[in-house]
């Protein structure tokens, strides 16, 4: 392991002596070494100052890191969210889930992650082709697995209650056996092409898909269709079938459950809410869970006179109507404002408004303002400073702390949980006011160690808005990290760069083939040939369809692309065997 390399490791002392040798050499005549002597002070002075220059060229702060990780065109790693899946059982009536709604485990605050309704319509029946006579129960359990066949009129069926009504988008979970782990892809991945169907009066009719998470039944998801035709019964039934392509491995379905909403771990102390009013729309219906139950700000965007913008505070203005927080049986909360142009709605917890947030700008450069919290999310964090006098405020946007004329800009003190305003070259000093700070937008870490381990979620903020409705993960939560240290993170950077992260030998573009994402590969090899490489991929289990060969072979092509050297080409074949040369 090579040392780390040293800008200057003079001391104190070398640095003194060679002074000192330099002036005996040049000034023989003087003889008085002592402290008391002017000179002799001032060469110590001197020493002292090399001292700590030497040392303070020699130190690589976070802030270096950071600016290395964006000259080599990388983001800071904010950390992630944990995410998990909540199932909802004894939903009676429909009814409507917001984006961010509030659920508690033992120690943990969730929030969904889009709005959801909730039906009170219910799974009835399943089979599969060959056994189209009998109807299994599907219980969530890994024990309990539907193999899918591929060929034959459909993969599998189902049947609901009740019919689904024209024009009304269904939305339900498909939860997959993932005893064969496949990385994540891109939304729009998928191996095959499926057609969910419905029967009408006129036979089987195709629903138009909305939403398909599962890339076609190769990851557990959400899938969204949308039917046109009244159903007939007396049984409702979908299927699936495949319209094209075909599995380098057949999926095992587990369960397909109604009433399944993906959550994340955080918890949000407020937000913003943007709404557009025009001459004939006055009113707005507030769409997210804080808005529906927390205390608003309301703000009207006018301009500043100098090609800006401001945000005037209009919450007791004439004109604007704000309906009282949501209740049990009423979920709905709008907004009335008489006059027309953007509007800001800034939504804050009831439990943590002034009490808890800091809103004093003192007008001293460089003020820095510590949070009551250590866990806050640094990319949810925004704010706004309000103008000198009058009820009208400026968004201030988050700089890197090095960056220059940014006029109205704040910035993180390295990696402490403090922000630091502008101190007249790192952005404008605001000027001094009371209750002038207003944070807009802010969200809290509430677990550790990467907040996997999130127990049992247990129960709704505010069970009175969903009375009866029972909620439960039954899976375990997955994808979360902690925030790594721009240092750390540069560190993993350059280990990945010296080692085995471009395609430079044979084992290089097979290894990195073999890490394509969504995809199952048993192995693969590469060669040289007149500036083009060749990979040869073999799948896990042999591809039959065409369809599927080429979108296998494109999304290996797409993977590697980003590894490929410059001047060369790429060229991926998909093959049954690979004869060793």
């Amino acid at each position: 392991m090579p040392n780390e390399i040293s800008l200057d490791d003079s001391s104190y002392d070398s640095i003194y002596e060679k002074a000192m040798e330099r002036l005996h050499a040049q000034a023989p005549w003087w003889t008085h070494t002592e402290t008391s002597d002017p000179g002799i002070m001032l060469l110590e002075m001197w020493a002292v100052l090399s001292d700590m220059q030497s040392f303070y060229l020699d130190q690589v702060q976070e802030s270096h890191y950071r600016k290395y990780l964006k000259l080599l065109g990388v983001c800071p790693d904010e950390g992630a969210y944990a995410r998990i899946w909540l199932f909802f059982d004894d939903v009676e009536r429909d009814c409507v889930v917001p984006k961010g709604t509030k659920l508690l485990s033992d120690r943990l605050v969730f929030e969904t992650e889009e709005e959801a309704c909730l039906t009170s319509n219910s799974l009835v029946g399943f089979y599969q082709e060959e056994d189209k006579n009998r109807v299994k129960a599907m219980k969530l359990s890994r024990r309990v697995r539907f193999c899918l066949r591929e060929g034959g009129e459909r993969l599998f069926s189902f049947m609901l209650r009740d019919a689904l009504k024209p024009g009304e988008i269904f939305s339900f979970f498909v939860l997959l056996d993932d005893g064969i782990k496949r990385s994540g892809a891109e939304g729009d991945f998928c191996l095959v092409r499926l057609a969910w169907e419905y029967r009408t009066e006129g036979g089987w009719r195709e629903a138009e898909i909305v939403g398909d998470d599962t890339g076609g039944l190769l990851f557990s998801g959400h899938v969204r269709i949308r039917v046109d035709r009244p159903m007939e019964g007396p049984e409702y039934e979908i299927r699936c079938r495949i319209k094209e392509g075909g599995y380098d491995a057949v999926p095992s379905l587990c369960k397909i459950c109604l009433n399944v909403v993906r959550a994340v771990q955080r918890n949000t102390i407020c937000c913003e809410e943007t709404i557009i009013f025009s001459e004939n729309c006055h009113r707005a219906a507030l769409k997210n869970y804080l808005a529906r139950t927390g205390i608003l700000k309301i703000f009207k965007k006018v301009p500043d006179g100098k090609g800006g913008e401001l945000w005037e505070d209009i919450t007791a203005a004439p004109g604007v109507v704000i309906d009282p927080p949501v209740e049990a049986g009423r979920m709905e909360r709008n907004l009335f404002y008489s006059g027309a142009g953007q509007v800001k709605v800034v939504c804050t917890a009831a439990e943590a408004w002034e009490e808890d947030l800091p809103d004093t700008v003192t007008g001293i450069a460089a003020q820095q303002i510590s949070f009551p919290w250590e866990n806050v999310m640094r990319s949810s964090v925004e704010l706004m400073i309000r103008e000198e006098g009058g009820d009208r405020f400026r968004s201030y946007v988050r700089v890197e702390p090095e960056e220059d004329r940014q006029e109205y800009a704040w910035h993180w003190r390295e990696e402490e949980t403090v922000i630091v305003l502008g101190d007249g070259r790192h952005g404008i000093i605001p000027a001094a006011s009371e209750k002038g700070l207003l944070f807009t937008s802010l969200a809290l870490w509430e677990g550790e160690k990467g907040n996997v381990s999130v127990g049992r979620v247990i129960r709704w903020e505010r069970p009175d808005l969903f009375s009866g409705i029972v909620c439960t993960n039954r899976l375990g939560g997955r994808d979360g990290k902690d925030r790594i240290l721009p240092s750390q993170q540069f560190k993993e950077m350059k280990d990945r760069l010296s080692g085995r992260g471009r395609m430079i030998t044979k084992e290089d573009i097979r290894l990195l083939a073999m890490e394509t994402p969504g995809l199952l590969i048993k192995d693969a090899e590469a060669e040289w040939n007149k500036g083009e490489t060749v990979v040869k991929v073999i799948p896990l289990l042999p591809l039959r369809n065409p369809y599927c060969v080429e979108r296998y072979r494109a999304q290996v092509e797409k993977y590697l692309e980003q590894f490929r050297l410059a001047g060369t080409r790429i060229r991926v074949e998909v093959q049954h065997r690979i004869q060793n040369s």
